[in-house]
């Protein structure tokens, strides 16, 4: 009866506090990051021009971002047709007189043996049976060299479009672009490029999602369901960006070694501020949603107890104070507990 009384006053003195919202974990460096992104540049000097102006504009898929020596690019095509004409026209030669030796032969070995004394300009080399293998490789040549041809005319279409498709960028999937060098005042007129070794021409990202990204390496939080978890950055007027957990996954860090990253969704009317906070270095606040059932703890209320000065952690504290109840999780400036009675549940 008296440790009953004890641990009923000592509750009102350090109240647990049963509020829903969600408690704060802690302060994370984050970034905003996109649902995808890719970095487009040219390999070499050159004019560039039909540069795509698109302001904050989405962009489709496929669309054409700029273009390298587009003239330089028209006279070597010219110039390839022709010798695909030039290399067309001579294997047709070959063929027409292949047909002609073709056709000779075997007219003169449809006469019969009167008739080839009259047409002795049509006489093959050696007997009939040379004659009809002769044929076949007159046919087996026809064959080869229209095989030849169209072989030609497809290396060359090939081996063009690989030598030129890099001249010209296209938007790899709907979304954003942004230029990483000085714009020319006429977007039309075609401008002198250098490529820089460390900056790509321009970044695409896909804005279809963008995620509050986090860097968790406390055992403690991995543990536990990532859907219980949330994320908030800071912005200017007192608002705040939030975003639901969608996934995690691991991310390699360089010489850093692997990472656990946290991503968590912005909702689709925040995308227009996400977007322009892409690159940013941040702060964000890390919450956790408690079930029904458990409860807030400050830290500055159990400190103040008597036994805090004796206890060796804030499991030992937590245990003296509110008996029922477990310790579950240590945030920044609270404590989750649970009641004993939910500590068989793997999640509170």
């Amino acid at each position: 009866m008296k440790r009953a009384l004890i641990i009923a006053v000592l509750s009102l003195l350090f109240p647990a506090t049963g509020r829903a919202e969600a408690l704060i974990v802690g302060k994370y460096d984050a970034k905003i990051v996109p649902e995808q992104v890719a970095t487009l540049s040219f390999q070499s000097k050159g004019l560039v021009s039909d540069l795509l102006r698109c302001g904050d504009q989405r962009v489709e898929k496929g669309s054409v971002i700029a273009v390298m020596d587009k003239d330089k690019t028209a006279d070597e095509r010219e110039d390839m047709e022709l010798q695909i004409q030039r290399e067309r026209l001579n294997k047709k030669d070959e063929i027409r007189k292949l047909e002609l030796q073709r056709e000779k032969l075997t007219f003169y070995l449809s006469l019969s043996e009167k008739e080839r004394s009259y047409a002795q300009e049509y006489k093959p080399d050696g007997d009939d049976v040379s004659a009809h293998d002769t044929l076949v490789d007159i046919d087996e040549r026809i064959a080869l060299n229209r095989r030849e041809l169209n072989t030609m005319e497809r290396r060359k279409r090939l081996d063009f479009d690989t030598k030129h498709e890099p001249l010209t960028l296209r938007m790899p999937f709907t979304g954003r672009l942004q230029y990483h060098f000085n714009m020319p005042e006429d977007a039309s007129a075609p401008f002198e490029y250098t490529p820089h070794p460390s900056l790509p021409f321009a970044t695409v990202c896909d804005d279809s999602a963008f995620y509050i990204t986090l860097r968790i390496s406390d055992t403690n939080l991995t543990l536990l369901p990532g859907e219980s978890f949330s994320a908030s950055v800071k912005l200017p007027g007192g608002k705040q960006l939030l975003g639901s957990f969608a996934f995690r996954r691991v991310e390699h860090a360089g010489s850093s070694g692997d990472i656990l990253v946290y991503f968590f969704k912005v909702p689709e009317e925040d995308r227009s501020t996400a977007f322009k906070m892409l690159g940013s270095n941040m702060e964000a606040t890390l919450m956790y949603s408690s079930h029904p059932g458990s409860m807030h703890v400050r830290k500055a209320d159990l400190l103040a107890h008597p036994a805090a000065a004796e206890c060796e952690d804030w499991q030992q504290l937590v245990s003296i104070i509110y008996p029922d109840y477990d310790l579950f999780l240590v945030a920044e400036r609270e404590l989750l507990i649970r009641p004993k009675s939910a500590s068989s549940e793997s999640t509170p």
